[in-house]
């Protein structure tokens, strides 16, 4: 089962493990800007904005043919 098509909880259990390293980094944005990642958050039912970052990160390098 691909972890895209699969139902929100098995894709977003899947997206949580697949390793990589952690790093901290301050990120500035306008409140405006918290506010949509909490919209998107709260939407796809993602666990915090972490999840929610990766998730629309990976999204729009799809959309640009990044990656895949």
């Amino acid at each position: 089962m691909d972890w895209i098509s699969a139902p929100t909880k098995v894709a977003s259990e899947a997206a949580r493990n697949v390793g990589g390293i952690k790093a901290s980094k301050t990120i500035s944005l306008p409140i405006s800007y918290w506010a949509l990642l909490e919209e998107v958050r709260s939407h796809k039912g993602f666990k915090n904005g972490n999840e929610t970052l990766c998730y629309v990160i990976m999204e729009k390098a799809k959309d640009l043919g990044i990656e895949t």
